[in-house]
């Protein structure tokens, strides 16, 4: 029998808070849910962490992508540096994706928003391939799953 994905953490204090005695698994549309969450959350950034006691900067207070300003995309350059700021975003704080990587998808578009494709092994085993959008406007950043 193939092993099922578990909720997030999210889901699990959700289902617990509504007296959810035994969450079920997750389903792949959660998973997207969530990868849009963790990615339009914007973190702590590592400055302020530095104040915060030891092991707190590694932990949920440090959940979601750098300020949006970090997430540039205005060239070819700035799209690989969001990509692997991304990856590095999901790596940290998706447990149920392995080997993370995120493709930048039309490198040299002048356009205000940047297509990216994250491609991981769920932790069960199968294959996502998740074409994301990524909107810089007024200093506010945005991230879209271009759902299947």
């Amino acid at each position: 029998m193939p092993a099922t994905l578990g909720p997030s953490l999210l889901d699990r204090l959700l289902d617990a808070s509504a007296g959810v005695a035994e969450p079920g698994p997750a389903r792949l549309e959660r998973i997207i849910d969530d990868l849009e969450d963790l990615l339009n959350t914007c973190c702590v950034p590592s400055a302020d962490a530095a104040g915060l006691p030891p092991g707190a900067a590694d932990s949920i207070v440090a959940y979601g992508a750098p300020a949006p300003q970090s997430l540039a995309i205005a060239t070819h350059a700035e799209r690989l540096a969001t990509a692997d700021t991304l990856r590095r975003v999901i790596q940290r704080f998706e447990p149920r994706l392995e080997r993370v990587r995120v493709r930048v998808e039309e490198p040299h578009s002048r356009s205000a928003a940047g297509r990216f494709t994250v491609q991981a092994r769920l932790a069960t085993g199968g294959e996502l391939s998740l074409p994301i959008r990524v909107r810089n406007t007024s200093g506010r950043t945005q991230v879209t799953a271009e759902r299947p």
